[in-house]
């Protein structure tokens, strides 16, 4: 009986699905012609979808409270709550199952709107920030479903007031906004309340408090409702209705309503108390964030958006920008393309740039120079084209051989746009083989290399690693590659040194090989640079404590060249992402932790070298239990 009763519910909801659905589409449409698809990472949607005053929670009260004050008293209404009674069922049964269809069809608009946000993140995360961050969308989500099952709930229990449901909806949202002032507990019982994101860190906490309020508050409205339902109390409710229906009220009524919520808006929109006319000053912290006039250009191959006031560094950007992006073409042997849509107003933090499919971005504020901008553009569109090459499905596994594919990309940027910086990269790897530090096992696992010593090293031994495969096997030999990883019928589920030796056996290149010639090119690059690598120091921490605080120190066992200098970074857990690495800090400190910044009692450092260009050589991680 339930199915027929679910079919039922689901023709008589219809306008509200279409709705929904409709309203779903609005917003992907507008951000899609707003943003171009694959720059909206939660950075910009998260906050703004999550908010209390936000269109979604805003749109998701009012559809609800839309629904829920019609499912009810519509059956008594239409007269067809008695035929209802004759089948074999129960109104119990009838009012879940009016409940349950009602819920979906609310949720099916926010809901689908935080899928689509993790569809933009998905396409808009860096290498430097891959994961999806689920934990986060799971905790939005079961908190939307409980804000919607409020809001229904409030709006079933005064259903049967009929359109004077609205005006008793206006006189409690006045009185909540009036009375949480002076009682600030009372906020939890604001169903949009309950969405609004607190973060510790990067981690959103389960309000447990709200939503047990919100979820008792929501039971005893549902057993209001459910008692309405059940004729409970009916004479007294129509004799008052009758009442407040004669025509003399109706216009009361109605401009009562409206004059509510005028107040209501007014009160949540307007200027706090005491404001600007000499009353008592509102003591709260603003925030006013600059803003920027933002500037497109255009050329063959891309189009650019940055901040107008770097215009004149832009300029010699998007006018190399085309010669770039052809120098990197033709080393991939990749046909000319979609645009490639670049975003020069910043990156992640810790980068000079990032780049995902057919979209890059790039701090161009923070480039030394016209040159080394360049070097960064052709980094980022080599990984643009590299993704290309593999196709979008490949695009993942990919970013998982780190070793490769950022090794490219530097290989590309130190041969083409900045050979100057060879060298610097040569002297980091030659130092970590000349530590015995370089494992295969470690290259080929980019979280355990992450985790063990420097998720960077990627770059001067993933340069080092192409170079030797483009040595032996000709410049067509990363192209074989990338096109062996993104093939038809590739085994699926393949990870780790797996996936390697798939790709590389089906592009005719003996992996092994590759890592004895790059073995062999640094143990050439230790003879050559020995004097320079024995002169430098490998620094050592201790611990310092001081009023509850706890330091790290640097102790050298020599001293420092001229031009080095003495880094020290931090982490809270072993595999923090790049993004929430704490420094690095310069000198040997003492480098001050406070007990905020210590996790379980245990502190995570990494103590380094930074020389003269800027690239830093750092120890292996280490761990210190200070409690």
């Amino acid at each position: 009986m339930i199915r027929p009763l679910i079919a039922k519910e689901l023709r008589d909801q219809r306008p509200f699905l279409w709705l929904s659905v409709f309203f779903l589409a609005v917003e992907v449409i507008t951000s899609l012609w707003t943003e171009p698809l694959g720059f909206s990472p939660y950075a910009q949607t998260f906050v703004e979808r999550f908010k209390v005053g936000g269109d979604l929670s805003t749109m998701t009260f009012v559809l609800a409270f839309a629904l829920g004050t019609g499912l009810l008293v519509r059956e008594q209404d239409d007269r067809t709550l008695e035929f209802l009674d004759a089948l074999p069922t129960s109104r119990g049964m009838l009012f879940s199952v009016k409940l349950g269809v009602a819920l979906g069809l609310v949720l099916l608009y926010p809901l689908g709107l935080t899928a689509w946000t993790l569809v933009e993140h998905g396409l808009s995360r860096t290498s430097l920030d891959a994961s999806l961050h689920v934990d986060l969308l799971v905790v939005g989500s079961v908190l939307r479903i409980i804000q919607a099952l409020a809001v229904l709930a409030l709006a079933l229990a005064l259903a049967p007031l009929r359109r004077l449901s609205w005006t008793a909806l206006a006189v409690l949202m006045l009185a909540l906004s009036l009375w949480q002032d002076r009682v600030p507990w009372l906020a939890a019982l604001n169903p949009l309340q309950l969405t609004a994101p607190e973060f510790e860190g990067t981690r959103w906490p389960w309000p447990v408090e709200a939503m047990a309020v919100q979820l008792g508050a929501s039971g005893v409205l549902l057993f209001i409702a459910l008692a309405q339902f059940l004729g409970l109390g009916q004479r007294r409710l129509g004799a008052l209705l009758r009442w407040l229906q004669q025509s003399w009220m109706s216009g009361v009524v109605s401009l009562g309503t409206l004059g509510l919520f005028i107040a209501v808006l007014a009160r949540v929109l307007g200027p706090p108390p005491g404001g600007a006319d000499g009353g008592a000053a509102d003591e709260r912290p603003r925030v006013r964030f600059p803003t920027s006039t933002v500037a497109q250009a255009a050329t063959r191959y891309y189009r650019f958006t940055y901040p107008a006031e770097l215009r004149h560094r832009a300029g010699p950007l998007v006018d190399a920008a085309d010669g770039v992006h052809e120098q990197v073409r033709q080393f991939l042997g990749e046909s000319p393309g979609a645009l490639i849509h670049a975003d020069l107003g910043g990156s992640a933090a810790h980068t000079g740039g990032t780049a995902y499919w057919n979209t890059l971005r790039m701090d161009l504020a923070g480039a030394s120079d016209a040159e080394r901008a360049s070097a960064v553009l052709g980094h980022e569109t080599t990984h643009v084209l590299a993704h290309r090459l593999v196709g979008v499905a490949s695009v993942p596994k990919l970013s998982r051989m780190k070793l490769l594919s950022e090794g490219l990309a530097t290989y590309v940027e130190t041969r083409f746009f900045s050979p100057e910086r060879t060298s610097d990269y040569q002297l980091i790897a030659a130092a970590a083989r000349a530590r015995r530090e370089v494992k295969i096992e470690e290259l080929l696992d980019p979280e355990r290399l992450a985790a063990d010593r420097d998720a960077d090293w990627v770059y001067p031994l993933g340069r080092a690693f192409v170079d030797a495969l483009v040595r032996r096997h000709g410049e067509g030999a990363p192209a074989r590659v990338l096109a062996a990883i993104g093939r038809e019928g590739a085994p699926e589920g393949l990870d780790g040194a797996l996936a390697w030796q798939d790709a590389f056996q089906t592009a005719g290149i003996d992996l092994s090989q590759v890592f004895d010639d790059m073995f062999a090119a640094l143990d050439a690059q230790v003879a050559a640079q020995r004097t320079l690598l024995d002169s430098l120091p490998r620094p050592r921490g201790v611990v310092e404590r001081q009023d509850g605080r706890v330091a790290i120190r640097a102790r050298l066992d020599k001293p420092l060249p001229s031009g080095w200098r003495v880094v020290c970074r931090f982490r809270r857990t072993e595999r923090a992402e790049s993004y929430e690495l704490d420094g690095p800090y310069a000198g040997e400190g003492p480098h001050w932790r406070e007990a905020t910044d210590i996790s379980e009692g245990r502190i995570w450092y990494q103590l380094g070298i930074q020389g003269p260009e800027s690239l830093i050589l750092y120890e292996p991680w280490t761990l210190v239990r200070v409690k």
